[in-house]
């Protein structure tokens, strides 16, 4: 049986060989911002000590915790510094376009796609990841690997063939939609009884599927999440959720019953599996490490170890796990695995490999 001692030092290195990719992150929002730079950690205030230094109101929700979640979002949770401490292969960056910024989305869009190519010509330690070999070579060289995706196609307006440039720039992940409705599909709306696609957003995943850009389910609604896989002929990922919240067995199980349509969480997550894609379990929410790893359990218990990686989403302190407040501490993950007594093959999978999977069959080049 393995002390204490023994699992710690398995994990660690079992950390250290595995390829790590997190499939979720929003930290080119404040970099595009002006407030911080890849290559620097920050350090936050206590948000238990902290005080805004003038009234802010509640946020819109009623959320007490708004002002330091709000105000400083994911900033000092994800760095450069923080990735390489962290034992990160892959960080995916997403470009999102905030809902008071949609009448110049395509600026601030190809603004946040500029800083993440500057942020790689500053950065030793840091590459843009463009296909596989990429991230055998990072791997090896201990750098960072950078993805860059679309976290909604707002940015083409009403013209899919920008997609083809924003590939040449270097995306190789997109979701068609965020919270809210566009062109090409609805988002999970609140209270909203949503749909599908449209038949642009059809045509979006085939062009995704001939120029080799990953699907990305994440916040489809439940319609459109399953016309998606029906129109996909490449594996999808769904790179940021909560599987029992989004997918529980039974509805009445999830604080967002009524709210979202959380319906058919077995067969939807079946229906990922039979693609061969990826559900990203994300960190945001989470009590700590191990309710993070009880939902990456509830997606291997449902449909096997093959389909279930990182998406982490962290955006504040107040809600991020104890013990995963931000990348620097991933290994967490990997030592409550080896813990719990998952077998390396499992856990490598978990890390990253399932995702290097998807990256290899839908990725040119």
């Amino acid at each position: 049986m393995e002390t204490s001692g023994d699992v710690r030092a398995h994990a660690a290195d079992l950390h250290r060989r595995a390829v790590v990719i997190d499939c979720h992150s929003d930290v080119l929002m404040p970099i595009a911002d002006g407030y911080v730079r890849m290559g620097r950690q920050v350090a936050l205030p206590d948000p238990d000590q902290w005080r805004p230094p003038f009234e802010i109101p509640e946020g819109p929700h009623g959320d007490k915790e708004w002002p330091h979640n709000d105000l400083f979002g994911c900033i000092g949770q994800y760095s450069l510094p923080q990735f390489l401490a962290g034992g990160l292969t892959v960080e995916v960056c997403a470009i999102f376009v905030r809902d008071h910024e949609l009448n110049d989305a395509l600026r601030r869009s190809m603004e946040m796609a500029y800083w993440l190519h500057r942020e790689v010509e500053e950065n030793e330690g840091l590459e843009l990841v463009t296909v596989v070999e990429d991230i055998q070579r990072v791997k090896r060289a201990g750098r960072c690997g950078a993805v860059m995706a679309l976290e909604g196609l707002e940015p083409l307006g009403y013209d899919l063939k920008l997609l083809d440039l924003f590939y040449r720039l270097g995306v190789r992940m997109a979701g068609l939609a965020h919270n809210r409705r566009n062109y090409f599909s609805d988002g999970t709306q609140y209270h909203v009884r949503t749909g599908g696609l449209s038949d642009p957003g059809r045509q979006a995943i085939r062009r995704m599927n001939e120029l080799g850009i990953v699907v990305d389910l994440g916040h489809l609604d439940a319609e459109g999440f399953s016309e998606a896989l029906e129109v996909t002929r490449s594996p999808a990922v769904l790179s940021h959720r909560s599987p029992r919240l989004f997918f529980p067995l039974r509805p009445e199980d999830s604080r967002f019953h009524g709210i979202y349509d959380v319906s058919r969480g077995r067969e939807r997550l079946e229906a990922l599996a039979r693609n061969g894609g990826v559900f990203g379990v994300f960190f945001l929410g989470a009590k700590d490490v191990e309710d993070v790893v009880s939902d990456i359990e509830y997606v291997i218990d449902l449909v096997g170890p093959d389909h279930v990686g990182l998406g982490s989403d962290l955006y504040g302190l107040r809600r991020s796990p104890k013990g995963l407040e931000d990348m620097s501490k991933t290994p967490a993950i990997t030592e409550c695995m080896v813990r719990r007594g998952h077998s390396d093959e499992v856990i490598l999978k978990v890390l990253g490999g399932n995702f290097v999977r998807v990256f290899q069959q839908v990725w040119k080049g």
